[in-house]
């Protein structure tokens, strides 16, 4: 272990507040609740009174994840509610988070790829380095957790087990939830278990620890609640707000392709009217990636704000869709122009042919 858990604590409420800035967050009282009262109960049997503990709501129902950074944010996607089903169900995918930071498998990622110091590089072009979100467990993309090693994922399953337990939950119900969460998508096991232990071995594991796990079990006096479904939180508008999301994430990910950076500056360039070095130097004063600069000058092209105040709102955390109408502007005219933008970054690799790119770099 090279790295401090200060410095594991920093870069993980980095990324987090990065991620959260680039979701579509559900405000839903009941879903909030439900997963406030489950995490709470998980963070008192975690006993880390240093963590500034916060539980979010992710509103995504196409996907299956969740993730806890160091120093205790956690943020539960939508595509998990039916895997889960109920608070027991949830406390099982909690606790399995939650013992992740506990048990500092970020900071052993840190040190094993050797980016201790590297920081959280927020000017990159996406806006994050992907190598400490690795370490961390989480994806570069948006709403994409990347699975620690198996060897991590067994501990996790295991401390998580007792964590669940002495947070009043049956962990029994951990069987049901990892087999239910095996089975999604008719056998194909989703990203969330890319790396994780197999089934079999998985279960094997679990019912070994299940006597030590029901040693912590007392039982809550309350009935445990259902978790509300996953279509019931989505919206017209959050769906709105996904595609723009995608479309950003679509720019930050051909950027960080080789030779991905000027094909987009090019095409930037071309659509706002500037020179391709004002582009540049204006996004890295910015500190994001090249696509929430892209929605940015987009919202300011079709509307009447300045990217300034823009930008404000931004790091203020509000949604895209009330940058937009803040702005004068519709999140779908946004989303419009950010795919001219990318159909003029694919006609911009044709031009550039001292730079050639195969047709799998195209932005899709």
């Amino acid at each position: 272990m090279l790295v401090s858990e200060s410095n594991e604590i920093t870069s993980g409420e980095q990324a987090y507040d990065q991620i959260m800035r680039d979701s579509v967050l559900s405000d839903n009282s009941e879903a909030l609740r439900i997963l406030r009262r489950v995490g709470e109960r998980i963070a008192r049997a975690a006993n880390k009174p240093e963590y500034r503990w916060e539980f979010r709501v992710i509103n995504d129902p196409e996907t299956v994840n969740a993730f806890c950074v160091p120093g205790g944010k956690v943020a539960v996607y939508t595509g998990l509610f039916p895997i889960a089903k109920d608070e027991a169900g949830l406390a099982v995918i909690l606790g399995h988070e939650v013992a992740h930071a506990l048990l500092r498998h970020a900071g052993e990622r840190m040190s094993q790829t050797e980016i201790l110091g590297a920081g959280l590089a927020l000017a990159g072009a996406r806006g994050v380095n992907p190598q400490i979100l690795q370490a961390l467990g989480l994806g570069a993309s948006v709403g994409v957790v990347l699975p620690f090693s198996r060897s991590q994922e067994s501990e996790a399953d295991h401390v998580g087990l007792i964590l669940m337990a002495k947070a009043g939950y049956d962990p029994r119900v951990s069987l049901e939830v990892w087999d239910r969460m095996e089975r999604k998508e008719k056998g194909a096991p989703p990203e969330f278990l890319s790396t994780h232990p197999g089934s079999e071995t998985r279960i094997q594991q679990l019912r070994a620890w299940m006597p030590e796990a029901l040693r912590f079990y007392q039982p809550l006096s309350q009935s445990v609640e259902l978790l509300p479904p996953a279509q019931t939180l989505d919206s017209p508008a959050a769906r709105s707000e996904r595609e723009l999301l995608k479309k950003i994430q679509a720019i930050n990910q051909y950027v960080e392709q080789q030779n991905g950076e000027r094909p987009v500056v090019e095409a930037l360039a071309y659509e706002l009217r500037l020179n391709p070095q004002s582009v540049v130097q204006e996004r890295q004063q910015l500190r994001v990636g090249y696509g929430q600069y892209a929605a940015m000058r987009g919202l300011s092209y079709l509307g009447r704000g300045s990217i300034k105040n823009i930008f404000a709102d931004y790091r203020r955390g509000s949604p895209w869709s009330e940058i937009a109408q803040a702005n004068g502007t519709r999140l779908n005219e946004v989303t419009v122009w950010i795919n001219e933008v990318i159909r003029t970054t694919n006609n911009m690799v044709r031009q550039l042919k001292n730079q050639p790119l195969g047709p799998s770099s195209r932005i899709r």
